[in-house]
């Protein structure tokens, strides 16, 4: 367990040019990829063009400057730390999107319009993972600790997204109808776009995962001590900060306090089984399906039966359990009846074709 990779350092008189850079750096970086997908489609672009044409990286980075200018950061330098948490989230999506853009190129679909998308599906996933964990724990955020200190000062807590604070669920709802509506403006079909892209949200959420072990969230419930795997977090964890502010830490923290008593890893059970799925989707799976949307159909049922079994080994109550289940779990039942559903119309359309075919009775 890792909380925090490390710390990022930036003295007084120099912020300003640093954060330019890193937006120069992003902005150009985007503007390249577009001229390179124009150049293999024998279209030339100019640079002003093609900076222009990502309106909105250009509005984001805007917003970051002018939120970092208000806070003060500018003036007073930077020294914040860096949460493995983040770099993992980031990493995920960077791998996810560029997996979807390759095989966008392969099954000859837009593959700058999948970034573009991508993009959308980022921000609208971050929203929405964001706003369902307040949802489910909105005492936390609207009660007496709405209200976080920070080194600028006391700011709410719905924005301290460091503490953790996202469920995946809320994300992916979130981002399936950004990504709907985007692909109805552009009118470009929705269920092929979705099968070249769901691998890569099981590949993003391996690596996220991965973040979830290292911060600490998303914990599991007391195991035997003799299991090999059992993991025991520190007390810079959020699985350590949470047990010891319960009515009975003693309950969950070694007596020492330099630990918590040993927990099921299960963010990296959760991990392990989304590459399993990344893998079969994507190797298995989508080079033999019989119609679109199977890949995605697949996904929502499988990952679905994943969530819920995961979610048994769970100990952070905070993710809101009702009549024994955890929300993921009454989630899951609604996703895996999508799932069914789609496999279920998608298969029977694909019979019909074949049926209707020449020579076919």
């Amino acid at each position: 367990m890792l909380p925090i990779l490390l710390r990022i350092v930036i003295p007084p008189g120099i912020t300003w040019v640093v954060a330019l850079l890193v937006g120069l750096v992003v902005v150009v970086g985007r503007a390249y990829l577009h001229r390179r997908e124009a150049a293999r489609e024998d279209r030339k672009v100019s640079w002003g063009e093609a900076i222009w044409s990502d309106k909105a990286t250009l509005v984001v980075m805007l917003l970051a400057l002018f939120a970092a200018w208000r806070s003060g950061l500018m003036g007073d330098g930077v020294d914040v730390p860096l949460h493995t948490y983040g770099v993992m989230l980031a990493l995920g999506f960077v791998f996810a999107i560029w997996l979807a853009q390759t095989e966008a190129q392969r099954q000859g679909q837009d593959p700058q319009l999948v970034g573009d998308l991508s993009f959308w599906i980022l921000v609208s996933s971050l929203v929405g993972a964001r706003l369902f964990f307040i949802a489910v724990n909105w005492r936390d955020y609207f009660g007496a600790n709405a209200l976080v200190v920070t080194r600028i000062g006391r700011i709410p807590r719905l924005f301290a997204v460091w503490e953790g604070g996202m469920v995946f669920y809320g994300g992916f709802i979130a981002a399936a109808v950004a990504a709907a509506v985007y692909l109805r403006v552009k009118r470009m079909r929705f269920l092929p776009y979705a099968d070249t892209l769901i691998p890569s949200v099981a590949f993003g959420q391996f690596l996220g995962r991965i973040g979830c072990f290292s911060a600490g969230c998303c914990w599991g419930r007391s195991c035997e001590p003799a299991l090999p795997w059992a993991a025991r977090f520190p007390p810079e964890s959020l699985a350590f900060q949470s047990m010891a502010a319960r009515l009975n830490p003693a309950r969950f923290i070694a007596p020492d306090h330099l630990h918590t008593l040993p927990i099921h890893p299960v963010q990296l059970y959760e991990s392990l089984g989304e590459l399993l799925l990344f893998a079969f989707l994507s190797i298995w799976l989508r080079p033999r399906k019989h119609f679109h949307g199977q890949v995605m159909a697949a996904w929502l049922m499988l990952y679905a039966v994943l969530r819920t079994t995961t979610e048994t080994f769970r100990g952070d109550v905070e993710r809101g359990v009702w009549l024994g289940l955890g929300t993921g779990q009454w989630v899951s039942i609604g996703i895996f009846a999508t799932g069914a559903v789609m496999w279920l119309v998608g298969s029977r359309l694909a019979r019909s074709a074949v049926a209707a075919l020449p020579g076919r009775a």
